[in-house]
């Protein structure tokens, strides 16, 4: 007798949802006086004697994040398939399949799947320095889940919860998130070739739950090479410009100006790189085109203000910053926020660049005082790319 033959079937009608509800964002816990007709099936162990009743209640029409525990009957998937997105990453480990009796033309289909913290893509934001930079808000790297059955598009829900299921980023890095295994549950045709996707700013990531296969807009990046990038480069010496002498500030404000013009104008600047990401998404400019990549660095103590705080020194980024690379010169994509987080779009397969530093700004005393500064030759450093 095939082993097919010796499925299990057993429809139920339940009053509420079996187990305990998956622990993530959305999760309002288990949901008392659910009426609609579900279908559990158990499926036969390799051995031809029937195994326990798979944990997973299908409802036709609807895809389920349920409770992970407890499954028999499940294939492991070898490699697992992911995908990744900036507020998580969701692996599928194994798939199971399950006919729904004579009376139905549809399969209940189960896949048991890991939801994990994303891959770290950006450097943690300093609080001290929130506010600064662009007037503009990040974007929001939330992550939708949908199922394409091939005939609909399911979205991804809890039990008893017909709202999709949202991994809620309101701006990167997304934080720590306790790795959590679920199963997805759904009743498909049996020739369905399902997908799960991933919505994230707009943008579809899909991925072909037979094949492996992810196909999308943005870039890949993540799925190819490691998104945190080891920085052991040696740090720029301090070196100051001098943007004014003590005489011509006397001769501009007067003898009496005092602590205005006494000591002269003086910029410092030098630095390091603390910190590098080769990531899909950047903060403020959304996914990167596939092909490319968003090179993210942090330079902590770039530029040293000058002693007289009653001047303050603006850094032009555009001017100041550049990363050489193989396929040519990439600048700033926006004024950095923090003012030490510097953005470049460039090729995902690039191995090393070059950051070049060359300050240019102007050193202001309102209402009306502004002078102009650059530093005579740029600061350079190698930065190997795994």
């Amino acid at each position: 007798m095939k082993a097919w033959m010796l499925l299990i079937v057993v429809a139920l009608v339940v009053a509420g949802c079996a187990g305990e509800s998956p622990s993530v964002p959305g999760d309002a816990g288990p949901v008392a006086g659910a009426g609609a007709p579900v279908v559990k099936a158990g499926a036969a162990t390799a051995s031809g004697s029937g195994s326990a009743p798979v944990a997973a209640q299908v409802t036709p029409g609807a895809a389920v994040l349920r409770p992970g525990g407890g499954v028999d009957g499940l294939k492991p998937v070898s490699p697992p398939l992911r995908l990744v997105t900036p507020a998580v990453t969701v692996t599928v480990h194994a798939v199971g399949g399950w006919g729904l009796g004579a009376r139905s033309d549809l399969v209940a289909r189960a896949w048991r799947v890991r939801v994990a913290a994303p891959p770290a893509l950006a450097p943690s934001a300093d609080p001290f320095l929130v506010g600064t930079g662009p007037d503009r808000a990040p974007r929001d790297a939330s992550t939708t889940l949908w199922l394409d059955t091939g005939s609909e598009r399911l979205p991804v829900t809890l039990p008893g919860n017909g709202d999709p299921l949202v991994f809620p980023c309101d701006d990167l890095p997304c934080g720590d998130r306790r790795a959590e295994e679920h199963l997805l549950v759904a009743a498909l045709a049996d020739d369905a070739r399902p997908a799960l996707i991933a919505t994230a700013d707009g943008a579809d990531q899909r991925l072909d739950l037979r094949t492996g296969e992810v196909t999308s807009s943005v870039s890949r990046v993540a799925y190819d090479r490691p998104t945190a990038v080891p920085v052991s480069v040696p740090a720029w010496p301090p070196r100051t410009i001098a943007v004014r002498t003590e005489a011509q500030l006397e001769a501009e404000f007067g003898t009496g100006a005092g602590d205005l013009t006494r000591g002269g104008l003086d910029v410092g600047y030098g630095g390091r790189i603390t910190k590098a990401y080769l990531a899909p998404f950047d903060r403020f400019e959304g996914w990167a085109p596939p092909g490319h990549a968003w090179l993210l660095l942090r330079v902590d103590d770039h530029l040293r203000q000058p002693p007289n705080t009653s001047w303050r020194a603006d850094l032009d980024a555009a001017a100041s910053w550049t990363v050489t690379h193989d396929a040519g010169i990439a600048t700033p994509a926006y004024p950095p926020a923090p003012p030490h987080v510097l953005a470049f779009l460039v090729p995902d397969d690039v191995r090393s660049v070059t950051l070049a530093y060359r300050p240019t700004g102007t050193v202001g005393l309102p209402p009306d005082a502004q002078y102009e500064f650059q530093a005579p030759n740029p600061l350079t450093v190698e930065i190997p790319l795994p």
